[in-house]
C-alpha cells in the first residue's frame, strides 16, 4: 500500500512540474454555433408548395430571431424570399410601400398578411372534405387520431367541430 502511495505521489509531482501539452477540451471543440435550421430558400409563388415553405420559413425566422435587429430586417428577409411573377411582384410592391411610408410590419402582422395572400384555399377545402369521410378501417388507433388531428388543423377546424366530426365518423363503429 505504501509503495502504491509513493508511486502515485511521484507521478503527481512529475505532472505538476511538467504538465502535458494542452489538448483542446470537449467544450472548445463543440462550442461553435450549430446551424440547426437551414434557410428555406425562395417561394416561387406555386401555391401547392406554400405550406411546406411557409412552415420552414417561420421556423427559420424563429431560430435566427436574435440575428434580426428590427422589423425592417425581418420583413426584408422574408419578403426578399418571395419570387416569381405573383409572389415577387407582391413583395416588390409591399417593400416599396414600406420604404415610402417608413414603417415596416411586425413579424406577427406580416405572417397573417402573407398567409392570407398565398395559402391555397383548395388545401383548406380538401382537408375539410377528406375529414368528413375519414374512417379508421384497419389503421392503428394512434395513427388514426394523429391523421385526423392533422386534417383538422389543415382544414382550420375548431376543436368542437373536429370532435363532432370525429364522433360522427365513428358513430357506426360505436353502435352495437
Amino acid at each position: 500500500m505504501r509503495a502504491q502511495i509513493l508511486v502515485l505521489t511521484t507521478q503527481l509531482t512529475e505532472l505538476q512540474a511538467h504538465p502535458p501539452a494542452a489538448t483542446p477540451s470537449v467544450e472548445k471543440k463543440f462550442n461553435k454555433k450549430v446551424k440547426v435550421v437551414a434557410d428555406p430558400g425562395a417561394f416561387n409563388g406555386e401555391r401547392a408548395q406554400f405550406a411546406e415553405w411557409w412552415i420552414k420559413l417561420q421556423i427559420w425566422v424563429k431560430a435566427n430571431w436574435d440575428a434580426f435587429a428590427d422589423d425592417f430586417e425581418v420583413a426584408t428577409a422574408v419578403l426578399s424570399r418571395l419570387k416569381g411573377p405573383v409572389a415577387g411582384q407582391y413583395a416588390q410592391v409591399r417593400m416599396q410601400e414600406c420604404y415610402t411610408v417608413g414603417v415596416w410590419p411586425v413579424w406577427n402582422d406580416l405572417k397573417v398578411e402573407i398567409k392570407k395572400y398565398f395559402k391555397p384555399q383548395a388545401e383548406h377545402d380538401w382537408a375539410r372534405q377528406k375529414i368528413r369521410s375519414f374512417k379508421q378501417g384497419n389503421m392503428r388507433t394512434d395513427d388514426y387520431v394523429t391523421r385526423f388531428l392533422a386534417l383538422s388543423i389543415q382544414g382550420g377546424l375548431g376543436n368542437e367541430h373536429a370532435v363532432e366530426l370525429l364522433e360522427r365518423n365513428n358513430s357506426s363503429i360505436c353502435r352495437i
